[in-house]
């Protein structure tokens, strides 16, 4: 009996205008009459707006999901795309894909381009050619939009989306004003621009206002940066990748240039008083989120206790530390908090055989993380083996005597790719060097914490405290309405590891309270 062969699909848009002009329907008509022609049938097919310029296709993640399906299923022995730059626009990407899908025994088919094959050097010369075009017709698309944006600002229109208080207008790149959010943000802006209400009173006022009828509240540092953009005083800038200012835009000001000056001192000689989340967390803080305050378990935001630095109103030198419940709004002092879940570690300490076994599962963690080291070493080893290959490839094609005309590019783009495998190469040995360090700091952290588990718990960076409180503590910590604080839940490196020593001391500690209980 012969085995039933399969295909899967990759149907690709990267624009709005390619996906109103039907591009996706066409596309896939073109992939299912290739499947007809090869007498395959498809059994997914991934379809969407996605970016396929240069840089951007080693992440993409219908490819990754198209690649474990060939892995997994072995009767998958092709791979339907319309037209090569519907597969992606960047030649070395392409080599690598190709010879990813080949390593799992599948070809890539193009529908509309059925001669671009790899079977002969002759026919991955023009295969890697068209590739070639698809490239530079991306990079010249790029060009063009930038050279458009750059004109249309010079000529005074903003070709984006319309800011703020703003709506398209029937000049392209000239956007009217609202008339609503438009006429309510006016006015915040010119009684601030003469001092009648401060930056927050304005924005009180603005909240109020009609203009957040069908949008949430703004908050402080969005309305800053609204109202020190100098596009609601006439002009036009953009200093990104274009660069660009035009004091003359051909948009309806809502302000002068004068009341924008002014706005500029006012929020200058604001002090900035939100610095946005921390990448560590806040260290004063420690227990933030992971106390649930458990009469509010089935509210919004789940009872968590958040820190924050609280004043009386009156005088700005007087500073009470306090976590509070964002789902009631209970608050509960820093001091009060710490010494119970303090407490709660010293009531469960970990014997020497609870901590030997710590180590033992934060090793098998290591390893975990050790043999995703290896894939990536693998990943990047193919990605060298694939550039190697292909670079071998056009060094045969440049000596080809009918290549003579293109043998400069055939040359340059071989520099390009072994550039590239020089640089792969130093981040393998980077990766590997990586592992054995992190490796020694990762077990002397592992040594030391389980050793001093409470008194290390408030000090660490918010990610270990996180993973350590699963390990231990993995439901967090629950405060009732008595502020008793609990947790229903003990690791098993507590209560087996002192089953071992004692069993009725591991009674007492798997005598903990259950959530609502």
């Amino acid at each position: 009996m012969t085995k039933k062969v399969f295909a899967i699909a990759n149907c690709r848009v990267s624009s709005i205008e390619q996906l109103l002009n039907n591009s996706l329907p066409r596309q896939e008509s073109s992939v299912y009459a290739a499947a007809k022609e090869l007498g395959v049938e498809i059994i997914k097919v991934w379809s969407g707006s996605v970016s396929s310029k240069k840089g951007s296709n080693v992440d993409r993640k219908d490819l990754e999901e198209m690649l474990n399906l060939c892995k997994k299923d072995k009767r998958i022995k092709f791979v339907i795309i319309d037209e090569l730059d519907r597969f992606m626009r960047s030649i070395l990407e392409i080599g690598y894909f190709l010879v990813l899908f080949k390593q799992q025994g599948v070809e890539v088919v193009f529908a509309s381009q059925p001669n671009l094959k790899t079977d002969t050097a002759a026919n991955t010369l023009l295969l890697m050619l068209e590739a070639y075009k698809a490239e530079g017709s991306n990079e010249e698309r790029i060009h063009k939009s930038i050279s458009g944006q750059t004109t249309a600002l010079k000529d005074g229109r903003y070709p984006f989306h319309p800011k703020a208080g703003y709506m398209r207008g029937t000049n392209k790149g000239v956007p009217d004003v609202h008339p609503v959010r438009g006429i309510a943000l006016r006015e915040v802006f010119v009684r601030m621009a003469e001092h009648v209400v401060t930056p927050t009173e304005g924005l009180i006022e603005l909240n109020k206002s009609d203009y957040t009828l069908e949008r949430s509240p703004l908050k402080m540092d969005k309305f800053r940066k609204i109202a020190t953009d100098p596009f609601y005083a006439g002009i036009v800038e953009i200093n990104k990748q274009v660069k660009v200012r035009n004091e003359n835009g051909e948009h309806e000001p809502l302000i002068t240039f004068e009341q924008h000056e002014e706005l500029l001192r006012i929020f200058d000689a604001k002090k900035k008083t939100q610095t946005g989340p921390r990448k560590n967390g806040n260290p004063k803080f420690p227990l933030n989120r992971i106390t649930l305050h458990d009469t509010c378990l089935e509210l919004k935001n789940k009872g968590k206790f958040v820190g924050y630095d609280h004043g009386n109103g009156k005088n700005p030198n007087l500073i009470y530390e306090k976590y509070r419940c964002r789902s009631c709004g209970f608050y509960l002092t820093r001091a009060e908090l710490h010494p119970k879940v303090a407490q709660l570690f010293k009531d469960n300490p970990i014997n020497e055989d609870g901590a030997k076994d710590f180590i033992e599962a934060l090793d098998v963690v290591w390893k975990k993380k050790e043999a995703q080291a290896r894939q990536d070493s693998v990943r990047i080893g193919q990605k060298i083996k694939a550039l190697s290959d292909d670079i071998d490839n056009r060094a045969i094609a440049a000596i080809d005597p009918s290549n003579i005309k293109i043998k400069p590019e055939i040359l340059a783009n071989i520099e390009k790719m072994k550039t590239q495998v020089e640089e792969l190469k130093e981040e393998l040995h980077s990766l590997e060097q990586k592992m054995d360090t992190d490796k020694d700091k990762f077990l002397k952290f592992a040594f030391n914490f389980a050793s001093n588990m409470g008194d290390n718990f408030m000090t660490i960076t918010e990610e270990n405290r996180e993973k350590c409180k699963q390990i231990i503590f993995p439901a967090g910590f629950y405060m009732d309405a008595d502020k008793n604080v609990y947790t229903p839940k003990i690791s098993p490196l507590i209560t087996l590891a002192t089953t071992k020593k004692d069993t009725e001391v591991s009674k007492n500690v798997q005598m903990v309270r259950v959530t609502r209980l």
